[in-house]
């Protein structure tokens, strides 16, 4: 019991706190417009794709060479740790531009999101 309310109230607030944040903020500002025209358009899909594919060949590989080598130092922990929250955000990105945006909202033309 202490693990599930562990996890999953850390998850919920985040959520709340940091995409609520995220969404009056980008609804405010037009950046929501933006994204759900790029949505449409998916001028960069195939380039941020590319680089997140990059991104986790590179963890993949760095991971590989460390477990060949039989010990991670410092520099390596960071390394790997900074590579995955890369590819992460670049494929969490890619699936909110192009996928839930447009999925959720898809004729948003601006303003107000509720009636």
């Amino acid at each position: 019991m202490k693990k599930f309310i562990g996890t999953v109230i850390p998850f919920f607030f985040f959520h709340l706190v940091c995409c609520g944040a995220l969404l009056i903020f980008l609804t405010t500002s037009g950046y929501l417009l933006l994204l759900r025209q790029e949505g449409d358009k998916k001028l960069f899909l195939l380039p941020l794709l590319l680089a997140g594919v990059l991104f986790f060949f590179l963890h993949s590989y760095w991971g590989r060479c460390c477990d060949k080598k039989d010990h991670k130092n410092l520099g390596d922990y960071a390394l790997l740790i900074l590579l995955y929250i890369v590819f992460s955000l670049i494929f969490g990105m890619a699936f909110m531009i192009y996928v839930f945006i447009p999925w959720w909202i898809p004729g948003y033309k601006g303003g107000f999101l509720l009636p």
